[in-house]
């Protein structure tokens, strides 16, 4: 009787053991896409009085926008500036965090302004978007042209 109760015991035991084992996958947690993915379309821009006012359609998941930036540069001959018809490289950029005054996200628009353009520049820029998960990649939008 002992040596059955040892036996059941044991087979009890070793069942627990690889049951256990068997629940449940183990994996790295990965990011849905519809939930956690988020894209940026510029809607509107005016330029007026030295400001640009930007509003932006995020669509997706836009409470994982976390960073929006701005990046432009001004077009000219002189130093320092972006030459007409050349690729777009952002050599300003002024950066707006959620918590930060500036970041108007109001449903899926988001409203950015920035201001210090030189009148009579041409200026190009386009929105960049982190995500709040660090592993997702920044999103922008195309370059367009603020026409003085």
């Amino acid at each position: 009787m002992r040596k059955q109760i040892v036996h059941a015991t044991l087979l009890f035991f070793v069942f627990a053991l690889l049951s256990g084992c068997a629940l449940g996958r183990k994996e790295w947690p990965t990011s849905v896409k519809s939930e956690d993915t988020f894209s940026l379309k510029l809607m509107d821009g005016v330029r007026q009085d030295g400001c640009l006012m930007l509003q932006i359609a995020v669509t997706g998941a836009p409470d994982r926008l976390w960073r929006a930036s701005v990046q432009y540069e001004s077009v000219g001959t002189e130093e320092g500036q972006g030459c007409e018809g050349c690729p777009f490289v952002p050599r300003n950029a002024v950066h707006f965090t959620r918590d930060q005054e500036g970041f108007d996200l109001t449903g899926n628009t988001l409203q950015l302004s920035i201001c210090g353009f030189e009148p009579g520049i041409d200026y190009r820029f386009r929105v960049a978007g982190k995500s709040k998960l660090s592993t997702m990649p920044i999103e922008y939008t195309e370059v367009f042209e603020a026409l003085p």
